[in-house]
Order: C-alpha cells, then sequence, then structure tokens
C-alpha cells in the first residue's frame, strides 16, 4: 500500500510552467535543447540541503551551454531572447526552492510526528544530514543501495523522490507499507505510470481468447488525467534509459547527473605547498575522516584529497572482472576511437587536427587533445569531442548518420563513467570506513589491500592538507590542471 504526501505550491507550478515555455521557445525558434537546465531542476526536486541549492545556482550562473548554442544558430546573444531566457527562471526558480524549503520541511514533520517504525530511503549525501536533526530514534535511514541489500520485508518505508518507470516497477513489488513524499510535478509522473500499467492490462484483457472464453466485451476505463512538466518529464525519460548501474548510482546519489554536465564550476584549493583544481561537486575528506563536498571547503579546514590517479585502473579492472561481457565492449568502442584519433593525428598532424576539430565542435584545449589516442583515458572528456572526432573522419556522413554511427559508443561512454563514479564512490566510503574504524571494505579487500599496505597508500597520496585560500574558477580549463600542482 502506498499513501502519498503531496506538496503543492502555487508559485513552485507557475514557474516550473514559465520556466517550460522558455524551454519551448529555444526549442521552436532555434532548435536548441538543454540538457544541463533539465538535470539540474531534476537535482533540485531531490534536494534537502541549502548548501546543494547554492552549489546548483552557481553552476547554471556559470553555465554557457545556453549562449554557445545561441551564438552556433546563428551569432545570437543571450540579450537577443530578452524575456524568453530560461537560465533566468531557473535561478528565479532555485533560489524559491532553497528559501521555502518545502520538501525538507514536509519531511521532518513526517519524520518527527510518526511513532511507528520506518525506514527513510534517501540521497546518500542527506543520510549525515538528515541524522543531525533526526530526534526520531525509530526511525532507520539508507541509502538505495544499502536498501536493496536489506530485508525489507513487512517494513514501512519512506521516499522523497520519484523518477518513473523504473521506480515504479521497483515499488509496484514492494510488500512493504510506502510512504511517498513528493511534490505534485512528481506526483503527476506516478499517476502516468498508473495509467501505462492500466493500459498494458487492459491490452491483456480484450484480447480475443479471453473474449471467447467469458462472452463479455471490456470497456475502457478511462485514464487519470496528468499535467506533466516537458522538462522533468525529458529528464526522467532519460534516467530510465540508463542501464541498471547508473540508474542504481543515480538513486543513491542524485547529484551524479552533475556529472552529465560538460561544462564544470571549479574550486582552486591551496594550502601551504600545492594547489589543486576539483569540481566543486568531488567529494573530499575532511580531518575527521568524514566525506565532503568541495564546495563546502573552508579556509582553516584540513582536508584529505581522494587519489583519482593512482587507483582509477584498479576500479576498472574491478569493473572488468564484475561484468566482463559490458566491459568486453566498453573496451571494443574504446580501441575503435584511439584507432580514429591515431589516424587522423598522422594524416592532419597535431596544430592542424587541432584547427579542424574546433571547427567541429571540439571542446578540449590542445595540450588534452595531445592526450587523446596515447594516455590510459577510455574515452574523450566530452561527448562533442567524439562527435567532432566522428565528423572528419567520415566527412560524407550527414549528423543523423553520426549520431547513428555514435550512439553504442556514447552508451559505452556512459556505462564506463558511470561505472567509475559508483565505484570511485563506494571506494571513498571504504576509504572512510578505514579513516574512522580502520577497516578494510570489499572492494580494497579485492585489490589485495589489508590494513598496513593501505596505511601506508593514505600516508603517501592522502596526506592532509590546510587549507589557506580558495577560489571558484569559470574559466575553461585544460583538464591537466585537475591534477596536484607542486609549488
Amino acid at each position: 500500500m502506498i499513501h502519498f504526501e503531496i506538496i503543492n505550491n502555487e508559485e513552485l507550478e507557475s514557474s516550473i510552467k514559465r520556466f517550460d515555455a522558455k524551454i519551448l521557445f529555444l526549442k521552436n525558434q532555434f532548435n536548441i535543447e538543454s540538457k544541463t537546465y533539465g538535470n539540474i531542476l531534476r537535482i533540485a526536486l531531490n534536494t534537502i540541503q541549502n548548501e546543494m541549492f547554492d552549489n546548483l545556482i552557481e553552476r547554471v550562473e556559470i553555465n554557457k551551454e545556453l549562449e554557445s548554442a545561441l551564438a552556433h544558430e546563428g551569432g545570437y546573444t543571450i540579450d537577443f531572447i530578452s524575456e524568453n531566457n530560461p537560465k533566468t527562471e531557473l535561478i528565479n526558480l532555485l533560489n524559491f526552492l532553497k528559501e521555502s524549503s518545502l520538501k525538507k520541511q514536509r519531511l521532518f514533520n513526517h519524520i518527527q510526528k510518526n511513532n511507528k517504525r520506518e525506514i527513510l530511503i534517501t540521497d546518500a549525501n542527506d543520510i549525515d544530514f538528515i541524522k543531525k536533526y533526526n530526534r526520531n530514534s525509530r526511525l532507520e535511514i539508507l541509502s538505495f543501495t544499502t536498501l536493496k541489500k536489506s530485508d525489507i520485508l513487512n517494513k514501512a518505508l519512506v521516499f522523497h523522490s520519484f523518477n518513473g518507470q523504473k521506480d515504479f516497477d521497483y515499488l509496484y513489488n514492494l510488500d512493504s507499507e510506502i510512504t511517498m513524499i513528493l511534490y505534485e510535478q512528481e506526483h503527476q509522473l506516478y499517476q502516468k505510470q498508473i495509467n501505462n500499467r492500466k493500459s498494458l492490462i487492459e491490452d491483456e484483457i480484450r484480447n480475443e481468447d479471453r473474449l471467447k472464453l467469458c462472452g463479455l466485451t471490456y470497456t475502457t476505463m478511462p485514464d487519470r488525467p496528468v499535467n506533466i512538466s516537458g522538462t522533468i518529464e525529458n529528464i526522467v525519460n532519460r534516467l530510465d534509459d540508463w542501464g541498471s548501474r547508473a540508474y542504481d548510482g543515480y538513486k543513491n546519489e542524485c547529484d551524479l547527473l552533475l556529472d552529465e554536465i560538460e561544462e564544470k564550476v571549479i574550486c582552486k584549493i591551496t594550502s601551504e605547498n600545492k594547489v589543486f583544481y576539483l569540481d566543486s561537486n568531488d567529494t573530499i575528506f575532511n580531518n575527521t575522516g568524514d566525506l565532503i563536498k568541495a564546495y563546502k571547503i573552508k579556509i582553516g579546514d584540513t582536508i584529505r584529497i581522494y587519489p583519482k590517479e593512482q587507483l582509477a585502473e584498479n576500479l576498472y579492472q574491478v569493473a572488468v572482472e564484475t561484468e566482463p561481457e559490458i566491459f568486453g565492449k566498453v573496451e571494443e568502442h574504446s580501441i575503435f576511437w584511439k584507432k580514429l584519433i591515431s589516424e587522423l593525428r598522422a594524416k592532419y598532424g597535431s596544430e592542424m587536427l587541432y584547427q579542424h576539430l574546433k571547427g567541429k565542435g571540439l571542446r578540449v584545449l590542445p595540450s588534452t587533445l595531445e592526450a587523446y589516442g596515447k594516455s590510459n583515458r577510455k574515452f574523450p572528456m566530452f561527448n562533442n569531442d567524439l562527435r567532432a572526432i566522428f565528423k572528419l573522419y567520415y566527412p560524407i556522413k550527414n549528423d543523423d548518420e553520426i549520431d547513428l554511427v555514435l550512439k553504442p559508443i556514447l552508451k559505452s561512454k556512459t556505462t564506463y563513467n558511470s561505472t567509475m563514479i559508483v565505484l570511485g564512490r563506494g571506494l571513498k566510503q571504504e576509504l572512510r570506513l578505514f579513516l574512522k574504524e580502520k577497516r578494510i571494505g570489499e572492494i580494497l579487500e579485492k585489490r589485495n589491500f589489508n590494513a598496513n599496505t593501505l596505511q601506508v597508500f593514505i600516508d603517501e597520496f592522502m596526506p592532509l592538507y590546510k587549507i589557506t585560500a580558495k577560489e571558484v574558477l569559470n574559466e575553461e580549463l585544460d583538464n591537466s590542471l585537475f591534477e596536484q600542482i607542486e609549488l
């Protein structure tokens, strides 16, 4: 049985409608679609922490996807679309959600007023935040990944987001009492899934064999009316297209959607003897071993930086051993694009190759392009980089033909990136476990780490740094800057 607590708010509904109208205007007038804005809105509807809203607002302000698309479509500037600017509307919407705290208030009201035992399923990034303010000793708090490994038969569950068919199929098969705390816009997504399920059942009931057996004609029942935001529906449809591993990762930490956004908010973090360039959504360790987001770092904090380069290949081997068939295809596609870039480099030379690819949409700087096909990187940084390479290699193919060739390769790129992100975040949790309790987790154990070797690794690659300065950057940076820089 599912019980809904619906958050209705006229100002939110009006703002989403205005935002949708401006997104539709861009689509109709300029054929511009913004994946970035949809991703950010979906995250915002899941968000209960004000600091996350601040980060989302900062990302929208810095993001140049719309400006670049307008310039590409005819040299237009942002001023040209005037009151039809969805960027302004999205910032207003995010500020409203931050100031009103609609979902946080409804969630905490439910938690504090309920006396029965419940399990709250929430974003992994919110668990410590909720525990800090929770006064209900009967409440258990789990991430989605932990939930799927737990015995929840006949237990009361609380969810505070809904994301389409995959969520519906999971909830539909649970034998539990469920409470869902949702915005009306999310509830409409649920109603659409009810209509879809009804249609499937009716198709079965209307078949000729059933009619012959019982002789009764079935009268179709009307669907429940739904009113879904086009932007929210588009991002939810994309989520439903994700593979199980990527989707489970998103359900565990919804800000994984930020990793799909090609423009990053970069924090320049300075310590006594090093500079780090971090995506503001990257997680790092504080001096007690807890994980925090880079955008929360303050001057005077003492932190440990997660050593991506030293652990990436280890994580990839874990993925290959776990799902060899899937990652066999990933490897095949990785080898293929590297072959293309190598042939293009031999044909044009490095300087001319950069100019040709830049004209076809390449995003990275020359030094990063120079490393493409030569380093351990499985895929280019950006989808546009892959598209530029294929356009140059297959000049007689039109955009639709290029997209058809690219589709399975982009799917492999998403599989690789999402898997590495999920494994990386799982490994961070295991490093956190060791820093706090000196215990070794499953992934680290698979890579033959014991307590002594892991401590040596941490001492060498994850020393403590005291922060002396922090700066937010919005210019395009070379990928090499994301490595630690010695002063």
